[in-house]
C-alpha cells in the first residue's frame, strides 16, 4: 500500500494478527537481541477491524534509535520516515506494507503513549467502539495512509489522554 491507495479496514483476524506478531518479533529480536519488541495499534486489539497490517514497536535505549533503525534498513526494512527519536519502517516495502515497525526509546513517550494506547483499547469496548467509528469514517474519507492518519488523530489524541490517566 502506498499513500495514494485507498484504505480498507478488514474483520478482525486477531489470532492470526498475533501469530504473524510473534513470528515478526522473533526475527525482529534475531537483527536487534538487545530490543524489546510489542504488539501495537489495531491488529493488536480483539474484535477491532484494521488495516491488514502489524505495527510493532521496539524499543532500545534512547542511545541506539537510530543505529538500530540503520540496522533494520540493512536487513532489508524499508525506512519510511523518521522524526526525532522515531524511525519507521515497513516490511517487506511501503508499497506491500504487511508490518510496520516503530523504533523508538524503550519506555519513552512514544513507547508508553502507544503501549497505554493500546491497552485502553483492549480494556475499555466503549473507547474501542468510539475508535471504531473514528476509523471508518477515516477509511471512507481519506485518499491515502497519510490522510487516514490524519483524520484519525483528535480522536486519538483525546483516547490517548484518557489512557494516560488510567491507574
Amino acid at each position: 500500500m502506498d499513500d495514494e491507495q485507498p484504505v480498507t479496514l478488514v474483520a478482525s483476524r486477531f489470532e492470526e494478527w498475533a501469530d504473524h506478531y510473534a513470528r515478526f518479533a522473533a526475527a525482529i529480536l534475531e537483527v536487534l537481541p538487545e530490543a524489546h519488541c510489542e504488539h501495537i495499534g489495531s491488529t493488536s486489539v480483539p474484535d477491532l477491524p484494521a488495516k491488514d497490517v502489524i505495527d510493532v514497536i521496539v524499543g532500545v535505549k534512547v542511545s541506539n534509535v537510530q543505529s538500530a533503525a540503520r540496522a533494520l534498513k540493512m536487513a532489508g526494512f524499508d525506512l519510511e520516515g523518521m522524526k526525532p527519536g522515531h524511525y519507521w519502517l515497513a516490511w517487506p516495502s511501503r508499497r506491500h506494507r504487511e508490518s510496520v515497525v516503530h523504533v523508538v526509546a524503550f519506555e519513552g513517550t512514544e513507547w508508553s503513549a502507544r503501549i497505554a494506547f493500546r491497552d485502553l483499547l483492549r480494556a475499555d469496548p466503549a473507547a474501542r467502539a468510539e475508535y471504531l467509528e473514528a476509523k471508518k469514517t477515516a477509511a471512507e474519507a481519506a485518499s491515502g495512509w497519510s490522510d487516514y492518519t490524519a483524520a484519525k488523530y483528535p480522536i486519538v489524541a483525546r483516547l490517548l489522554t484518557r489512557a494516560t490517566r488510567m491507574p
